[in-house]
């Protein structure tokens, strides 16, 4: 009997196992995840007695793992952040460009650092959706450095024209 109950917690905590994962897939849910997990396999464990008890605990901490290393993966992906808050980073003075064509630019010469669409930027942080202005683009395109003397960004050689055209981009990126 005692072997049948343990088997029962197993099921039920790899039932559990199996939620958290899934729901971890939202950065925010994580954590309610590992914790679904934990009360369904602490509910398991005290039908089962003190030995299941001991396995719920190891699966809900299991559950608690999984949930933390999905969480460190998808801060991972979005690769580096910008090196100040958006709110002291300065802005230059920017024609009023064309995202479309910003998007050719963008593609051509910022995508392998920041990424397709600027987003998950593996060397360069992630752009899309950040808020960021066209002037706070300008500026940095022009002036890498300028924020941060250690940027990698190298100061690309582009045209007014496709500094404002990459700047409407990046700006309109959600």
């Amino acid at each position: 009997m005692r072997n049948i109950s343990g088997l029962l917690v197993l099921l039920f905590a790899s039932v559990a196992l199996i939620v958290a994962c899934s729901k971890s897939d939202n950065s925010s849910s994580g954590n309610s995840a590992a914790n679904t997990a934990a009360t369904a396999a602490n509910a398991a464990a005290s039908a089962a007695g003190a030995m299941a008890n001991t396995a719920a605990t190891a699966a809900a901490n299991a559950a608690s793992a999984a949930s933390n290393t999905m969480h460190n993966m998808q801060n991972m992906a979005m690769g580096p952040k910008l090196p100040i808050p958006l709110s002291k980073l300065p802005s230059a003075p920017v024609a009023a460009g064309n995202a479309a064509a910003g998007a050719k630019v963008f593609s051509a010469n910022c995508e392998s650092c920041h990424g397709a669409g600027g987003k998950n930027g593996t060397v360069g942080p992630s752009l899309a959706g950040i808020g960021i202005k066209p002037g706070q683009v300008a500026y940095m395109v022009q002036n890498p450095q300028g924020v941060d003397k250690d940027s990698g960004m190298p100061k690309l050689p582009l045209s007014s024209k496709d500094i404002a055209d990459v700047s409407a981009y990046v700006a309109s990126l959600k």
